[in-house]
């Protein structure tokens, strides 16, 4: 009987000592399976490509950003005038926008008589081993909800925070179509100036006049008196939902002086593009006469909506016998010179057709 009692424990032992035996197998073998993986945070594979962006500038080119980890990290938004007293725009420029990622900073600069279109990209690398500088001269990079930047062939965009995409990225799109991208972890913007959610019930003058000094329009002579009462400003309906809108800065004794701008019906705020013109000043003694962009022109313009383009006729005084003609036609969202004519001698001499300096 003893012995058939101690056959029986010995058994139980040998049945306990197996389970945990067989327990201790089980959690050992835990961190190979592949449920073990299923929380690690794996980021997608780099874009295969050998191309390498082309630099505009002198500055070295920016590092392609890294492929976006799972990991997301919360945006912080704000006021561009955060970076209050940053200078690498230069002189004569102001802050549009600023986009940071974990390796880079790029500051999008506008010039300070067109401060709501961006025209200049700057990155800098956190590491201090460069940056890249682009200049965007024929085209307009504001694209909806994002800034872009063609550095030949190669698009730089700057995402900008929205309901529909929370997670805005520095991108880099390659000529052949591979994307690399990186998330941002902040982004400031200029203040926008204030709008009806509705805005097709807008009037484009009155916005544009009640918004003149955020937009920047008639920045260096304005007659409030006279633009209280309208005049001289007035809208031209365009294709689709965009009007040219002309702004009369200040009245004259026989001209004005007058701003042009495109207006872009869009939700939730219209958009509004400031559009300028080159003129050709009074050559220095036994020069040419030099070539320049302004963005008020003054004179009596004149725009013909079914041929989109707009003419010019200025005095230099009030006699007329010096004076210039110019012809502009409206290509997408620029005014582009196609002739300009220019008496600068006010000799007295009243000539039919002033001569031609451009083209």
């Amino acid at each position: 009987m003893l012995h058939n009692r101690l056959s029986l424990i010995a058994v139980i032992l040998g049945l306990t000592v197996m389970g945990c035996g067989s327990q201790s197998a089980t959690d050992s073998s835990a961190p190979n399976s592949p449920q073990s993986f299923a929380g690690s945070p794996i980021s997608p594979p780099t874009a295969t490509t050998t191309a390498t962006p082309k630099n505009s500038g002198n500055t070295p080119p920016i590092n392609s950003p890294s492929p976006t980890s799972s990991t997301t990290k919360a945006i912080a938004t704000g006021d561009i005038r955060e970076l209050e007293g940053e200078t690498i725009c230069g002189k004569s420029r102001v802050l549009y926008a600023y986009g940071e990622t974990s390796n880079y900073r790029v500051y999008i600069c506008a010039n300070e008589d067109e401060p709501n279109r961006p025209r200049y990209y700057i990155s800098r690398n956190k590491d201090g081993s460069g940056g890249l500088s682009i200049q965007a001269n024929n085209y307009n990079p504001q694209k909806a909800n994002a800034i872009e930047f063609d550095n030949d062939g190669y698009l730089y965009t700057l995402e900008a925070p929205t309901t529909q995409n929370p997670e805005p990225a520095l991108k880099i799109t390659f000529p052949n179509g591979s994307v690399s991208k990186e998330q941002l972890l902040r982004h400031l913007t200029r203040p926008k100036v204030d709008s009806p959610a509705n805005t097709s019930s807008l009037d484009p003058v009155q916005y544009v006049l009640q918004n003149r000094e955020a937009l920047g329009i008639c920045k260096d002579n304005f007659m409030a008196e006279e633009a209280q009462r309208g005049m001289g400003s007035r809208a031209f309906p365009l294709k689709g939902n965009r009007q040219l809108v002309q702004i009369q800065c200040f009245p004259g004794a026989y001209q004005g002086a007058f701003a042009y701008v495109l207006w872009v019906d869009e939700s939730p705020r219209p958009r509004v593009i400031n559009l300028e013109f080159d003129i050709f000043r009074e050559p220095q003694k036994g020069g040419k006469p030099e070539r320049v962009t302004e963005q008020t022109i003054a004179g009596i313009p004149r725009f013909n909506i079914r041929s989109q383009t707009l003419t010019n006729f200025t005095k230099f005084r009030g006699v007329g016998d010096c004076g210039s003609s110019s012809l502009y036609k409206l290509e997408g969202d620029r005014m582009v010179l196609q002739e300009y004519r220019a008496k600068y001698e006010c000799d007295g001499e009243y000539v039919q057709d002033f001569p031609i300096v451009y083209p």
